[in-house]
């Protein structure tokens, strides 16, 4: 094994395959983080399935000193060109190297820094960003194969940091021994604004006043079922004509989400923005719908709670219980359109619930900050590296 760096050596390589989501936000957040605490930060990243905003963010790494490698080769899916991203990944390491440890962001990113921990033989952590597993949509077989896989991979994990307690158990269900698991959930910075600032974002969309804004944000696929809030909002504008549903993102729902608009009748009460920075939309938004099947830890709710926005979401599990714990969110008893729609209604039916809800966040995020983020994870390298 190559001997420990010193604290203020500490070099470390970050692998992450989809920019997208969560994911590429809280490598960005780490990246940079661990770049202003003295720490030597390389990213190597996938191009195939590059996300505007990690795209749009990539000059600011750079800027603060992040070493980038992209890999065009690096795919979802195994494939045969995983063979030619580990070669570029070694020859990386042999030039840039030794590295005090590698970590691995979401499965594909987790597959290919066990592979390069054990040829390297220095610590690996792995960080999910939501395990596979927790998707009710897996065949049999798919659940199996990926199941399977995290489990033959778990013994060359020296860690793996799961983003929320119910990610932490899909991962001790999967064979991670209870000692190398550490829950380190994703931290937002940001503080409501104005009312001028609001007024001023909220026009810049074709917003009125008085219209009530519900926010979805997030890709349009089966995992955060569009759809669902798409009904849920229909359910709520036959009582409030002046509900918009406002949707940022994009997916291969986007043709089934627009098809149903139309059967609705909703066309001049959707708003679509496709894919963009959902931070630049919360604060104009009056309430977030969300409608996931499955989550780990959603940067968009910790936003949302962060900028004085009512969520309202569907019992997911996991997530679900963690907001109602603190009334931190509305959630529906129900995952169907009549309970999220009446749920909605309730938000807008006086203004007490709705400032509740904004207390309720405000205490759940308190302690959820891009600041402990980086400092938990820099605590777990120094650990691992000593």
């Amino acid at each position: 094994m190559s001997l420990p760096h010193p604290e203020n050596e500490l070099r470390i390589l970050l692998i992450l395959e989809a920019s997208g989501g969560g994911a590429g936000r809280h490598v960005a957040d780490l990246a940079l983080g661990l770049k202003a605490r003295g720490v030597e930060v390389h990213l190597a990243y996938g191009t195939r399935r590059l996300s505007s905003p990690f795209a749009q963010g990539l000059p600011a790494l750079r800027e603060a000193g992040v070493e980038l490698l992209p890999l065009p080769s690096l795919r979802r899916s195994p494939h045969p060109s995983d063979l030619e991203v580990l070669k570029a990944l070694l020859a990386y390491t042999h030039l840039k190297g030794p590295f005090s440890l590698v970590h691995g962001h979401s499965s594909k990113g987790g597959a290919l820094a066990r592979l390069l921990g054990v040829l390297l033989r220095i610590p690996v952590l792995y960080t999910p960003h939501g395990v596979v597993t927790l998707s009710p949509f897996l065949s049999p077989l798919e659940r199996l194969v990926y199941g399977g896989a995290e489990r033959l991979l778990a013994p060359f994990t020296h860690l793996a940091i799961a983003v929320s307690p119910w990610e932490e158990e899909a991962l001790l269900r999967l064979g991670y021994p209870k000692e190398r698991v550490l829950v380190i959930p994703n931290g937002v910075s940001l503080t409501p604004p104005v009312p001028e600032e609001r007024a001023r974002l909220r026009g810049g969309l074709g917003l009125s006043p008085e219209e009530k804004a519900i926010g979805f944000l997030g890709r349009l696929d089966r995992q955060k079922d569009p759809l669902l809030a798409l009904e849920s909002f229909a359910h709520f504008a036959k009582e409030e004509p002046k509900g918009r549903l406002v949707v940022v993102g994009d997916g291969p729902l986007r043709e089934a989400f627009f098809s149903r608009v139309q059967v609705l009748g909703l066309g001049e009460r959707v708003l679509f923005l496709g894919a963009r920075e959902g931070r630049e939309v919360l604060p104009a938004l009056d309430v977030l719908l969300l409608t996931s099947a499955y989550e780990g830890m959603p940067y968009v709710v910790l936003e949302a709670m962060a900028l004085g926005v009512p969520v309202v979401s569907a019992p997911t599990p996991g997530l679900g219980k963690w907001l109602s714990e603190k009334g931190s969110a509305l959630v529906s008893k129900r995952r169907d359109p009549q309970a999220l729609g009446e749920a909605l209604l309730r938000v807008f039916s006086g203004e007490e619930l709705a400032e509740d809800l904004r207390k309720g966040a405000k205490r759940r995020v308190a302690d959820l900050s891009v600041e402990r983020m980086v400092e938990k994870t820099l605590q777990a390298y120094f650990a691992l590296s000593s």
